[in-house]
């Protein structure tokens, strides 16, 4: 509920946040850590990273975001760093983390290079770089967009002086493919198993790409990242690929909201199709049907936005995104059985998107399947542990079933992860529920201490305290 509350709030400040698009001020709060890796001790220092960071650090300042810059970081430097922007994503609804340095792959697994490494073995590889991994992690507790983007595509110099232990665990060329679980989104500068030039100076033309579109209005993230990768084939003769790895879910994500439409004049023909991003005729490709969805969503059409997934559907059944998109509209309506078989569908393309199996949850729980939510929100916390609302979620089906203990344990876990308003909230239900009517009452108090306008909890308080 506090999703689908923070989701319509989203809605409705779009409008405004478009008028104010000369100071993007932003209904959500974003944070980003940006880190250049330059001044090598071991291997000839790279030009651009710091060039790079300071261009995409500032242009992330101006939509918004509240940004940390780190230069040449050393390992225990750059996982203190880590440590301390995992800390503020888990308040924010966007966290982005830009990195440009040296990266490398061995045995399938990525790892980023920090200034201090020797690489004089390939087993010194794990300890003397940090794995991608932990970036990944630093980003997921942001509640709405997580994002890590790679500019460590270059060549590797270490490649060439580092002794081979004669193990198994091959060293590739640029990145290996990643498959982040959860909504998170990974962007390479370069796709796997490629690598890019770092340039002789000024800016690489990935990032001159990328922050030329990041301050574009109304471009949504999926199609802003297919117009980064556009652009650096074009400007590198096609020798340079970008490449997005992940997936998000149905609703959009712009770093600078769209502009106000003008009215439509007596002489302006209507468009075909559901009201694209951009152009003059209908929707052509799954990516732009989505965005008409996203788009009618956003309106409060529902019908429109189912019709425009099922035309991306039409064109790739195995589009994820809008199966995932077209599930949460079946939700909303309370139409259980097509929900859970598009989450079905989206789960078997993609086992480990924790999100399909926290809203599949949902589903059951909405067909009376509550042993059914139970078991499919835990392996959504299986798989991602950091979640307070899937321990929300839990602690709400424990309570349909009067488990009051076990549902006290995950709303204390909630508590732990995002101390708020609603976290109070949910555990005072089920403190009253358990009988601790005291206990409920304090938790009451805290949450509209926190939150005063959080409506049911000021209820539930005046309620109780007319019982006493």
């Amino acid at each position: 509920m506090k999703r689908i509350i923070a989701g319509l709030a989203l809605m409705l400040a779009f409008g405004l946040a478009a008028l104010l698009i000369a100071a993007p001020a932003q209904a959500d709060v974003r944070v980003a850590l940006v880190i250049a890796n330059s001044d090598y001790r071991n291997v000839a220092k790279l030009p651009n990273p710091p060039n790079d960071a300071r261009r995409i650090a500032d242009t992330l300042r101006k939509v918004g975001f509240t940004t940390t810059e780190k230069n040449d970081l050393s390992k225990r430097d750059l996982e203190a760093a880590l440590k301390v922007f995992a800390q503020s994503a888990r308040g924010a609804d966007v966290a982005v983390i830009y990195y440009a340095g040296h990266g490398m792959e061995q045995g399938g697994l990525n790892y980023v290079v920090p200034v201090d490494a020797t690489l004089g073995s390939d087993q010194d590889v794990e300890f003397d770089t940090v794995p991608l991994d932990l970036l990944l992690r630093s980003v997921e507790g942001a509640s709405r967009l997580k994002l890590v983007i790679l500019d460590a595509c270059r060549n590797n110099p270490f490649m060439t002086s580092m002794k081979r232990s004669g193990g198994t665990r091959a060293i590739g060329r640029g990145l290996a493919r990643v498959e982040p679980e959860g909504d998170v989104l990974v962007a390479y500068a370069a796709r796997e198993g490629s690598t890019a030039d770092d340039g002789d100076g000024g800016n690489s033309p990935f990032t001159t790409a990328l922050t030329q579109k990041m301050v574009t209005p109304g471009l949504e993230i999926r199609l802003l990242f297919g117009q980064v990768r556009d652009d650096v084939l074009k400007a590198t003769d096609r020798r340079q690929e970008p490449a997005i790895y992940g997936s998000l879910g149905g609703d959009p994500f712009y770093f600078v909201p769209p502009a106000p439409q003008r009215a439509a004049g007596a002489n302006r023909p209507a468009r075909a199709g559901p009201d694209a991003q951009a152009g003059d005729g209908p929707p052509t490709t799954p990516d732009s049907w989505r965005v008409a969805a996203i788009s009618a969503r956003r309106a409060g059409d529902l019908d429109k936005a189912m019709a425009a997934f099922g035309e991306a559907l039409k064109l790739d059944p195995r589009d994820t995104e809008a199966l995932y998109g077209r599930a949460l509209l079946h939700v909303e309506r309370s139409e259980w059985d097509p929900a859970l078989a598009d989450f079905d569908a989206v789960i078997k393309v993609r086992p480990g998107n924790a999100g399909a199996y926290h809203n599949r949850a949902r589903a059951k729980d909405g067909k009376g399947d509550v042993d059914g939510a139970i078991a499919d929100v835990s392996h959504a916390i299986q798989l991602n542990p950091q979640n307070d609302q899937s321990y929300v979620a839990r602690a709400r089906y424990y309570r349909r079933k009067a488990a009051w203990d076990l549902a006290l344990a995950d709303n204390n876990k909630a508590l732990t992860l995002q101390a708020d308003a609603d976290a109070y909230y949910q555990r005072g239900v089920t403190l009253e529920g358990k009988g601790d009517a005291a206990g409920a009452l304090a938790d009451y108090d805290k949450a509209l201490g926190l939150d005063p306008k959080l409506v049911r909890a000021g209820e539930a308080r005046d309620r109780l305290a007319k019982k006493k």
